[in-house]
Protein backbone atom coordinates (compact mmCIF):
# COMPACT_ATOMS: atom_id res chain seq x y z
CA UNK A 1 0.00 0.00 0.00
CA UNK A 2 1.45 3.33 -1.09
CA UNK A 3 2.24 5.80 1.65
CA UNK A 4 0.12 8.96 1.74
CA UNK A 5 2.38 11.91 0.97
CA UNK A 6 1.23 14.44 3.52
CA UNK A 7 3.24 17.66 3.60
CA UNK A 8 3.43 19.64 6.82
CA UNK A 9 4.68 23.22 6.82
CA UNK A 10 5.72 25.56 9.63
CA UNK A 11 4.98 29.18 8.66
CA UNK A 12 5.80 31.95 11.11
CA UNK A 13 2.51 33.70 11.84
CA UNK A 14 1.79 36.22 14.58
CA UNK A 15 -0.89 35.63 17.19
CA UNK A 16 -3.37 37.94 15.47
CA UNK A 17 -3.28 35.74 12.37
CA UNK A 18 -2.65 38.72 10.11
CA UNK A 19 1.09 39.32 10.18
CA UNK A 20 3.00 36.77 8.15
CA UNK A 21 6.35 37.38 6.55
CA UNK A 22 7.31 36.86 2.93
CA UNK A 23 9.31 33.73 3.70
CA UNK A 24 6.32 32.08 5.34
CA UNK A 25 4.08 32.88 2.39
CA UNK A 26 6.76 31.30 0.23
CA UNK A 27 6.74 28.20 2.42
CA UNK A 28 2.97 27.88 2.05
CA UNK A 29 3.34 28.26 -1.71
CA UNK A 30 6.15 25.69 -1.80
CA UNK A 31 4.23 23.18 0.30
CA UNK A 32 1.21 23.50 -2.00
CA UNK A 33 3.39 23.02 -5.07
CA UNK A 34 4.92 19.87 -3.58
CA UNK A 35 1.47 18.50 -2.72
CA UNK A 36 0.24 19.08 -6.26
CA UNK A 37 3.24 17.27 -7.73
CA UNK A 38 3.08 14.20 -5.48
CA UNK A 39 -0.65 13.99 -4.85
CA UNK A 40 -0.55 14.94 -1.19
CA UNK A 41 -2.25 17.34 1.20
CA UNK A 42 -0.89 20.33 3.12
CA UNK A 43 -1.14 20.84 6.87
CA UNK A 44 0.12 24.03 8.51
CA UNK A 45 1.59 23.92 12.02
CA UNK A 46 1.03 27.06 14.10
CA UNK A 47 2.40 27.07 17.67
CA UNK A 48 1.32 29.92 19.94
CA UNK A 49 -0.17 30.87 23.28
CA UNK A 50 -3.68 31.66 22.11
CA UNK A 51 -6.25 30.53 19.56
CA UNK A 52 -6.61 32.72 16.50
CA UNK A 53 -8.37 32.41 13.15
CA UNK A 54 -5.82 31.66 10.44
CA UNK A 55 -8.35 30.46 7.88
CA UNK A 56 -8.23 33.40 5.49
CA UNK A 57 -4.47 33.55 4.98
CA UNK A 58 -3.97 29.77 4.90
CA UNK A 59 -6.94 29.09 2.63
CA UNK A 60 -5.70 31.75 0.22
CA UNK A 61 -2.51 29.73 -0.27
CA UNK A 62 -4.20 26.35 -0.65
CA UNK A 63 -3.68 24.92 2.84
CA UNK A 64 -6.57 22.63 3.70
CA UNK A 65 -5.76 21.87 7.35
CA UNK A 66 -4.08 23.63 10.27
CA UNK A 67 -2.97 22.33 13.63
CA UNK A 68 -2.95 25.14 16.18
CA UNK A 69 -0.77 24.22 19.15
CA UNK A 70 -1.96 26.33 22.06
CA UNK A 71 0.06 26.61 25.25
CA UNK A 72 1.39 29.56 27.32
CA UNK A 73 4.94 28.22 26.97
CA UNK A 74 4.68 28.58 23.17
CA UNK A 75 4.36 32.36 23.40
CA UNK A 76 8.01 32.72 22.42
CA UNK A 77 9.70 30.84 19.62
CA UNK A 78 11.76 28.51 21.79
CA UNK A 79 12.86 25.41 19.89
CA UNK A 80 12.73 23.28 23.02
CA UNK A 81 9.06 24.12 23.60
CA UNK A 82 8.22 23.70 19.91
CA UNK A 83 9.76 20.21 19.90
CA UNK A 84 7.82 19.19 23.00
CA UNK A 85 4.58 20.35 21.41
CA UNK A 86 5.07 19.06 17.85
CA UNK A 87 6.87 15.75 18.39
CA UNK A 88 3.94 13.62 19.67
CA UNK A 89 1.72 14.68 16.75
CA UNK A 90 4.49 14.00 14.21
CA UNK A 91 5.17 10.56 15.72
CA UNK A 92 1.47 9.72 15.66
CA UNK A 93 0.73 10.78 12.07
CA UNK A 94 4.15 10.34 10.40
CA UNK A 95 3.93 13.02 7.69
CA UNK A 96 5.93 12.37 4.54
CA UNK A 97 7.69 15.74 4.50
CA UNK A 98 7.99 18.73 6.85
CA UNK A 99 9.04 22.09 5.42
CA UNK A 100 10.23 25.06 7.44
CA UNK A 101 12.30 28.13 6.71
CA UNK A 102 16.07 28.26 7.01
CA UNK A 103 15.57 30.87 9.73
CA UNK A 104 16.62 31.11 13.36
CA UNK A 105 13.64 28.94 14.27
CA UNK A 106 14.15 26.39 11.50
CA UNK A 107 17.90 26.03 11.97
CA UNK A 108 17.41 25.21 15.66
CA UNK A 109 14.20 23.19 15.43
CA UNK A 110 14.87 20.90 12.45
CA UNK A 111 18.01 19.14 13.80
CA UNK A 112 16.35 18.55 17.18
CA UNK A 113 13.32 16.94 15.54
CA UNK A 114 15.53 14.91 13.18
CA UNK A 115 17.48 13.42 16.08
CA UNK A 116 14.32 12.48 17.99
CA UNK A 117 12.61 11.06 14.89
CA UNK A 118 15.71 9.10 13.82
CA UNK A 119 15.72 10.72 10.41
CA UNK A 120 17.80 13.16 8.40
CA UNK A 121 17.46 16.85 7.66
CA UNK A 122 18.31 18.91 4.58
CA UNK A 123 19.23 22.46 5.55
CA UNK A 124 19.11 25.54 3.32
CA UNK A 125 17.45 23.62 0.48
CA UNK A 126 17.19 25.60 -2.76
CA UNK A 127 15.55 23.13 -5.14
CA UNK A 128 13.54 19.88 -5.01
CA UNK A 129 13.40 17.51 -7.99
CA UNK A 130 10.28 15.33 -8.13
CA UNK A 131 11.03 13.53 -11.38
CA UNK A 132 11.13 10.39 -9.20
CA UNK A 133 8.49 11.05 -6.52
CA UNK A 134 9.49 7.99 -4.51
CA UNK A 135 12.99 9.45 -4.10
CA UNK A 136 12.93 13.25 -4.48
CA UNK A 137 16.29 14.96 -4.86
CA UNK A 138 17.07 17.94 -2.66
CA UNK A 139 19.71 20.46 -3.75
CA UNK A 140 21.47 22.87 -1.43
CA UNK A 141 24.18 25.47 -2.15
CA UNK A 142 27.69 24.77 -0.85
CA UNK A 143 31.10 26.45 -1.10
CA UNK A 144 29.68 29.96 -0.96
CA UNK A 145 26.89 29.17 -3.45
CA UNK A 146 29.42 28.13 -6.07
CA UNK A 147 28.21 24.51 -6.24
CA UNK A 148 25.06 22.55 -5.40
CA UNK A 149 25.01 19.40 -3.33
CA UNK A 150 22.34 16.88 -4.32
CA UNK A 151 20.86 14.75 -1.53
CA UNK A 152 18.42 11.82 -1.58
CA UNK A 153 16.83 10.53 1.63
CA UNK A 154 17.22 6.82 2.33
CA UNK A 155 14.49 6.58 4.94
CA UNK A 156 10.89 5.64 5.47
CA UNK A 157 10.66 8.19 8.26
CA UNK A 158 9.54 11.79 7.93
CA UNK A 159 11.84 13.95 5.80
CA UNK A 160 12.78 17.31 7.32
CA UNK A 161 13.80 20.25 5.14
CA UNK A 162 14.64 23.90 5.85
CA UNK A 163 14.18 26.04 2.74
CA UNK A 164 16.51 28.76 1.49
CA UNK A 165 14.42 31.98 1.55
CA UNK A 166 15.88 33.00 -1.82
CA UNK A 167 14.40 29.90 -3.46
CA UNK A 168 10.81 30.59 -2.47
CA UNK A 169 8.16 32.24 -4.60
CA UNK A 170 4.95 33.75 -3.25
CA UNK A 171 1.90 32.74 -5.29
CA UNK A 172 -1.65 32.45 -3.90
CA UNK A 173 -3.68 29.41 -4.96
CA UNK A 174 -5.85 29.71 -8.06
CA UNK A 175 -8.85 29.18 -5.79
CA UNK A 176 -8.98 29.60 -2.00
CA UNK A 177 -9.78 26.41 -0.11
CA UNK A 178 -11.74 25.80 3.06
CA UNK A 179 -9.45 25.24 6.02
CA UNK A 180 -10.16 22.65 8.71
CA UNK A 181 -8.63 23.74 12.02
CA UNK A 182 -7.78 21.59 15.02
CA UNK A 183 -6.62 23.17 18.26
CA UNK A 184 -4.17 21.03 20.24
CA UNK A 185 -3.23 21.77 23.85
CA UNK A 186 0.13 20.08 24.57
CA UNK A 187 -0.05 20.98 28.30
CA UNK A 188 3.66 21.65 28.58
CA UNK A 189 5.26 21.98 32.01
CA UNK A 190 7.71 24.73 32.86
CA UNK A 191 10.04 22.15 34.42
CA UNK A 192 10.38 20.33 31.08
CA UNK A 193 11.59 23.47 29.26
CA UNK A 194 15.14 24.33 30.28
CA UNK A 195 15.46 27.55 28.27
CA UNK A 196 13.72 30.78 29.27
CA UNK A 197 12.81 33.92 27.37
CA UNK A 198 14.14 36.96 29.20
CA UNK A 199 13.63 39.94 26.90
CA UNK A 200 13.69 41.17 23.33
CA UNK A 201 16.69 43.30 22.43
CA UNK A 202 16.37 45.81 19.59
CA UNK A 203 18.30 44.74 16.53
CA UNK A 204 21.38 46.70 15.54
CA UNK A 205 20.56 47.69 11.98
CA UNK A 206 24.25 47.51 11.09
CA UNK A 207 24.43 43.83 12.02
CA UNK A 208 21.05 42.51 10.87
CA UNK A 209 21.52 39.74 8.30
CA UNK A 210 21.24 41.45 4.92
CA UNK A 211 19.35 38.43 3.57
CA UNK A 212 16.50 39.24 5.99
CA UNK A 213 16.61 43.04 5.86
CA UNK A 214 13.72 45.04 4.40
CA UNK A 215 15.97 48.08 3.91
CA UNK A 216 19.64 47.95 2.89
CA UNK A 217 22.12 50.81 2.74
CA UNK A 218 24.96 49.52 0.60
CA UNK A 219 28.37 51.17 0.43
CA UNK A 220 30.68 50.81 -2.55
CA UNK A 221 34.26 51.99 -2.92
CA UNK A 222 33.03 55.55 -3.34
CA UNK A 223 31.37 55.48 0.08
CA UNK A 224 33.94 53.94 2.43
CA UNK A 225 36.42 56.76 2.89
CA UNK A 226 37.11 57.85 6.46
CA UNK A 227 34.97 60.91 5.82
CA UNK A 228 31.95 59.25 4.18
CA UNK A 229 31.60 55.82 5.87
CA UNK A 230 30.48 57.29 9.25
CA UNK A 231 27.76 59.18 7.36
CA UNK A 232 26.64 55.95 5.68
CA UNK A 233 26.38 54.26 9.07
CA UNK A 234 24.46 57.21 10.53
CA UNK A 235 22.02 57.14 7.63
CA UNK A 236 21.52 53.39 8.05
CA UNK A 237 20.73 53.91 11.73
CA UNK A 238 18.22 56.64 10.93
CA UNK A 239 16.26 54.58 8.42
CA UNK A 240 16.82 51.25 10.23
CA UNK A 241 18.66 49.78 7.27
CA UNK A 242 21.21 46.97 7.26
CA UNK A 243 24.68 47.78 5.96
CA UNK A 244 25.61 46.03 2.71
CA UNK A 245 28.65 46.28 0.47
CA UNK A 246 30.54 45.07 -2.58
CA UNK A 247 33.48 42.75 -3.17
CA UNK A 248 36.17 45.47 -3.57
CA UNK A 249 35.19 46.97 -0.21
CA UNK A 250 35.37 43.55 1.48
CA UNK A 251 38.72 42.82 -0.17
CA UNK A 252 39.96 46.15 1.16
CA UNK A 253 39.00 45.17 4.71
CA UNK A 254 36.58 48.05 5.23
CA UNK A 255 33.40 46.00 5.85
CA UNK A 256 33.12 42.31 6.90
CA UNK A 257 32.57 39.62 4.24
CA UNK A 258 29.14 38.62 5.57
CA UNK A 259 27.91 42.04 4.39
CA UNK A 260 28.91 41.36 0.76
CA UNK A 261 26.10 41.37 -1.83
CA UNK A 262 26.32 39.83 -5.28
CA UNK A 263 26.61 36.57 -7.14
CA UNK A 264 29.62 35.59 -5.02
CA UNK A 265 28.13 37.07 -1.86
CA UNK A 266 24.51 37.15 -0.74
CA UNK A 267 21.50 37.59 -2.99
CA UNK A 268 19.07 40.01 -1.36
CA UNK A 269 15.49 41.14 -1.93
CA UNK A 270 14.78 44.13 0.34
CA UNK A 271 11.89 46.50 -0.16
CA UNK A 272 14.39 49.36 -0.52
CA UNK A 273 17.99 49.17 -1.67
CA UNK A 274 20.13 52.29 -1.43
CA UNK A 275 23.34 51.99 -3.46
CA UNK A 276 25.93 54.56 -2.41
CA UNK A 277 29.14 54.95 -4.40
CA UNK A 278 28.56 51.63 -6.16
CA UNK A 279 29.58 51.41 -9.81
CA UNK A 280 27.22 48.53 -10.62
CA UNK A 281 29.40 45.61 -11.71
CA UNK A 282 27.46 42.68 -13.16
CA UNK A 283 28.22 40.31 -10.28
CA UNK A 284 26.84 42.86 -7.79
CA UNK A 285 23.74 43.78 -9.77
CA UNK A 286 22.96 40.06 -10.05
CA UNK A 287 22.50 39.99 -6.27
CA UNK A 288 19.99 42.87 -6.01
CA UNK A 289 17.63 42.26 -8.93
CA UNK A 290 14.77 41.11 -6.69
CA UNK A 291 14.79 44.34 -4.68
CA UNK A 292 11.58 46.36 -4.54
CA UNK A 293 13.03 49.83 -5.18
CA UNK A 294 16.66 50.56 -6.02
CA UNK A 295 17.97 54.09 -5.43
CA UNK A 296 21.53 54.89 -6.50
CA UNK A 297 23.85 57.82 -5.81
CA UNK A 298 27.15 57.98 -7.68
CA UNK A 299 29.16 60.96 -8.84
CA UNK A 300 29.84 59.26 -12.19
CA UNK A 301 26.77 59.86 -14.40
CA UNK A 302 27.84 56.93 -16.60
CA UNK A 303 27.98 54.40 -13.76
CA UNK A 304 26.26 51.13 -14.81
CA UNK A 305 24.31 51.04 -11.53
CA UNK A 306 21.93 53.66 -12.93
CA UNK A 307 20.73 51.20 -15.57
CA UNK A 308 19.42 48.94 -12.80
CA UNK A 309 18.01 51.69 -10.57
CA UNK A 310 14.48 52.98 -10.19
CA UNK A 311 15.85 56.36 -9.08
CA UNK A 312 19.36 57.66 -9.57
CA UNK A 313 21.33 60.80 -8.71
CA UNK A 314 24.71 61.76 -10.13
CA UNK A 315 26.04 63.59 -7.09
CA UNK A 316 28.85 63.78 -4.55
CA UNK A 317 28.11 61.78 -1.41
CA UNK A 318 30.03 64.32 0.68
CA UNK A 319 27.30 66.81 -0.18
CA UNK A 320 24.29 64.51 -0.42
CA UNK A 321 24.60 62.50 2.80
CA UNK A 322 24.87 65.37 5.33
CA UNK A 323 21.90 67.11 3.70
CA UNK A 324 19.85 63.91 3.60
CA UNK A 325 20.62 63.05 7.21
CA UNK A 326 19.69 66.55 8.33
CA UNK A 327 16.43 66.39 6.35
CA UNK A 328 15.44 63.07 7.92
CA UNK A 329 16.22 64.33 11.43
CA UNK A 330 14.19 67.49 10.86
CA UNK A 331 11.26 65.48 9.48
CA UNK A 332 11.30 63.28 12.58
CA UNK A 333 11.44 66.25 14.92
CA UNK A 334 8.46 67.79 13.11
CA UNK A 335 6.47 64.55 13.25
CA UNK A 336 6.49 64.15 9.46
CA UNK A 337 7.87 60.61 9.81
CA UNK A 338 7.91 58.23 12.77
Amino acid sequence: MARTRNIWVLPEISDNGEEINKLSLGLLTGARDVAEKVGGTVTALVPGDRTADYSDILGKYGVSRVYIFQDPLLQYSLAEAYVAALLPRIQAEKPWLILMGHTTIGRELAPRLAALLDTGVITNCARIDFSQPEQPKFSRPVYGDQLYQEVVFQTDNTMLVTMDPRALNVTPAARPVKVRALTIEPKLTAESIKTRHLEYLPADSRTVDIADASTIVSAGMGAVTDEILPLVEELADLIEGAIGTTRPVVDGGKIPRERMIGQTGKVVSPEYYLALGISGATHHVGGIQDSGKIVAVNRDPQAPIFQSSDVGAAADLKEVLPALIERIKRARDNGEIL
